[in-house]
């Protein structure tokens, strides 16, 4: 009856039918009995909870008796021809948009999607990507302009439109080799610099260099809850105030400062200080994209917007000062910390284990380096804080060789040889804030230099 009111009756028939020809070729091949091989596709789909249609889990059990159904030799159609109920579809398109991946929960499973328009010379649809392809989208490159050779897919109707999903045993290949793209749509691939962006714009891309970000913040609207957060970003002709909504909020926490970023569908506004660019849902943010052009590293570019300030002029909240003194001191500290390898964020060990407030338990931890030194400028003296990749200059070990040299010699032995740094002139590119626990100013590098 479900299936009745889902497709037409002409969908529904063919269907069957198709369902029936695997059958008959899998028990030709296998040597099997019709009925058994029902009885194999059946096991098939209880195990996964009724959600694989039955081609799915004809597949799967093709793939368990080590038989080829010949998917490579499927007919391949246009984006005009496909209707409601069609079953292992083989399309070229290409991406005409990306949007930012999605998490759910279903059955009290957890999955993850990701929607793309995609399009030919006969029209564009909506194609769905899930569970483990969403990260091969990423590790292929996909991206807007992108062309995909689909293949394996399925149709279901939505709001009286067909859309297409990749199968459970669906799969793609980005820009693939020998075939002729000429009849494909072109897609807007246009880059905006920052010093191009203007007040209203939309459908904005970008590839820019992340500088610095700003604490998450939760905020209910409506009787439901919502997620921004503030990074700044720049591309050697500007730097400009970025801002990430809900959805997007994850895919920025994914990426480190001084990381290369492409930026899709971004929409600008004016803001307090200028024009800003947004992230919405239509939006995406890929890491390390395929860019040919040069963009500064981070302190490179913070440098040419900063300020610089002595240390005694120096007050809780400056943004981004620059500051140029000698190490007159190391301090004692922890010099790492575990983090949780998804997002960086800090853990928390309980007595099952370690856990990350946003991923869940952690099982491998990533390590990140920490390191407090006095500076003197001879106005005043100040503590700066460097973590990460700044305060592995410092110390001159990476995280991981840092942590097996502080397991075998112990950490206060290598924050006494740190002492040799004494004397030693520093730039400091960075932020000012009160430390709660010394009460006094504390500098945080986003860059440093040691000369």
């Amino acid at each position: 009856m479900f299936l009745l009111k889902t497709f037409s009756l002409e969908n529904y028939l063919g269907f069957l039918l198709e369902a029936e020809q695997i059958i008959e070729q899998l028990a030709e091949k296998s040597r099997r009995n019709p009925s058994e091989v029902r009885k194999l596709i059946n096991k098939k789909k209880e195990k996964f909870s009724g959600l694989l249609t039955d081609s799915g889990a004809s597949f799967m059990v093709a793939k368990d008796l080590g038989i080829d159904l010949g998917l490579n030799s499927m007919k391949r159609v246009s984006v005009s021809q496909l209707k409601d109920g069609m079953q292992n579809v083989d399309l070229l398109v290409r991406a005409m948009q990306v949007f930012s991946p999605k998490e759910f929960e279903k059955n009290g499973k957890r999955g993850k999607l990701c929607n793309l328009v995609v399009a030919d010379s006969t029209g564009e649809v909506r194609l769905t990507v899930w569970h483990d392809d969403v990260k091969k989208l990423s590790e292929q490159g996909v991206q807007r302009g992108t062309v995909l050779m689909l293949r394996n897919c399925y149709v279901k109707e939505f709001n009286e439109k067909p859309q297409l999903s990749l199968s459970f045993k669906g799969s793609f290949e980005a820009n693939p080799s020998g075939i002729s793209f000429e009849e494909l749509p072109e897609a807007k691939t246009d880059l905006t610099r920052v010093s191009g962006l203007e007040e209203g714009m939309n459908d904005v891309n970008a590839v820019v260099r992340v500088l610095r970000k700003f604490p998450v913040t939760e905020f209910a609207k409506a009787e439901r809850k919502g997620r921004v957060m503030n990074f700044l970003v720049g591309d050697g002709t500007g730097v400009v105030r970025a801002t990430a909504w809900n959805d997007l909020v994850k895919e920025v926490e994914g990426v480190e400062e001084n990381d290369l970023v492409g930026i899709e569908a971004g929409y600008t506004k004016q803001g307090l200080n200028g024009v800003e660019l947004h992230l919405g849902w239509q939006a995406r943010v890929q890491k390390n994209p395929g860019f040919d052009g040069k963009i500064p590293e981070a302190g490179e570019l913070m440098k040419g917007q900063a300020e610089g300030k002595k240390i005694l002029e120096l007050k809780a909240g400056d943004s981004n000062v620059l500051v140029s003194g000698k190490i007159v001191l190391v301090n004692q500290g922890a010099l790492f910390y575990r983090v949780c390898p998804t997002c960086s964020g800090k853990l928390q060990v309980l007595d099952e284990g370690m856990v990350c407030d946003k991923c869940g338990e952690v099982k491998e931890p990533g390590i990140r380096a920490v390191v407090s030194v006095r500076v003197d400028d001879g106005s005043a003296q100040i503590n700066a804080v460097a973590y990460g990749k700044e305060a592995e200059k410092i110390i001159g070990l990476e995280a991981e060789d840092l942590k097996k040299q502080a397991d075998e010699r112990g950490r206060e032995a290598l924050v006494e040889e740190l002492q040799a740094l004494n004397g030693k002139e520093i730039e400091i590119l960075g932020r000012v804030k009160d430390n709660s626990y010394s009460g006094g100013l504390e500098l945080v590098a986003n860059n440093l230099e040691i000369k």
